[in-house]
């Protein structure tokens, strides 16, 4: 962490502040005229600085007249559009930074489940597990295999017209054997006609059925401890 970051606050010291003042004016009339030629926008500065009386007006009083000018002839709806206050784009950078950290988490948790799916499968054994991510990896394989069930039926209304019930079974299987493969559940899926009320309650895991009711009995009596 850069421990000289300057924080967004008021600069009480006075000698300071102004040298803060100086160095970003001229680096923001820099970054602002690239802008204008690099985009091809028209653009405009106008900064009044209180303490020395001082107005400085970029790139020239006339082109910022024009710009001015032609801003006031829009209507109103279109003058206010995307304009955002301090406060307006402080809380609109917090809700995207919220949606990042949303994403971070949801990522994380899909890899420890994964992982867990990982370690079953290799034959560990579900007491050892913890009761909260049993917990937490059945409610993952529903919502994924809610997620594939939905995928195979959209699959099965692009099979193509015409085809027998065996060629349109086999491209169905295909289809949700690569969409299974591709959610890293071995052997789960065969056809949107096979995952019905015990598919909901179960999934396979390397050709064995395991049922959740069964799955969360084990490792709630297995000595598994919170």
């Amino acid at each position: 962490m850069n421990n000289n970051k300057l924080k967004t606050a008021w600069i009480e010291d006075d000698k300071s502040r102004k040298a803060c003042y100086r160095k970003r004016k001229i680096c923001l009339l820099k970054k602002l005229n690239e802008l204008t030629i690099l985009c091809d926008v028209s653009a405009f500065v106008i900064i009044y600085c209180p303490e020395k009386d001082e107005l400085v007006v970029w790139p020239s009083r006339p082109v910022v007249q024009e710009l001015l000018e032609k801003f006031l002839r829009l209507p109103l709806a279109d003058q206010c559009r995307k304009m955002l206050d301090q406060k307006a784009y402080l809380k609109e950078r917090a809700a995207k930074i919220q949606e990042q950290i949303k994403k971070a988490k949801k990522k994380n948790h899909e890899m420890k489940m994964k992982d867990i799916l990982h370690k079953i499968q290799e034959g560990k054994p579900l007491s050892e597990f913890e009761t909260s991510d049993l917990i937490d990896f059945v409610l993952f394989l529903e919502e994924k295999m809610l997620e594939i069930q939905e995928r195979v039926e959209l699959l099965e209304r692009h099979v193509p017209q015409g085809a027998g019930d065996k060629e349109k079974g086999k491209e169905i299987e295909n289809n949700a054997a690569n969409i299974a493969r591709n959610e890293n559940i071995s052997g789960g899926i065969c056809s949107s006609n096979n995952m019905g009320r015990n598919e909901k309650s179960g999934f396979r895991l390397m050709g064995v059925d395991i049922k959740v009711g069964h799955l969360l009995h084990e490792g709630n009596n297995g000595g598994i401890q919170n």
